[in-house]
């Protein structure tokens, strides 16, 4: 069993280890999941979006595609969120060129 070291992100709701991450014991090779604004002008958080650390892959997933009247959809983008997010970890092999 491994332990966490990397503290996760300010936001990040869901995080994902990539096929990289555990091959390399690194637990900054995820997918991460957040809340954001989809435009700079929004003030608050209208969309789900889930970005590789590996391979800087990403999806956005807009709420009001998934608003009815009992929910603003924010519950059903996180859904898609994840359900990329977790299959893009299975398969990302992709180590981020050092910068040092």
């Amino acid at each position: 069993m491994t332990t966490q070291t990397t503290a996760w992100p300010e936001g990040v709701i869901i995080r994902y280890l990539t096929v990289a991450g555990s091959a390399l014991g690194r637990d900054d090779l995820t997918v991460d999941i957040r809340h954001d604004t989809l435009y700079l002008s929004d003030t608050r958080p209208n969309v789900t979006v889930a970005r590789c650390a590996g391979c800087d892959n990403y999806r956005t997933e807009e709420w009001k595609q998934h608003a009815h009247r009992v929910s603003n959809g924010s519950s059903e983008a996180d859904d898609e969120a994840r359900e990329w997010a977790q299959a893009h970890a299975e398969t990302c092999r992709a180590i981020p060129r050092s910068t040092a």
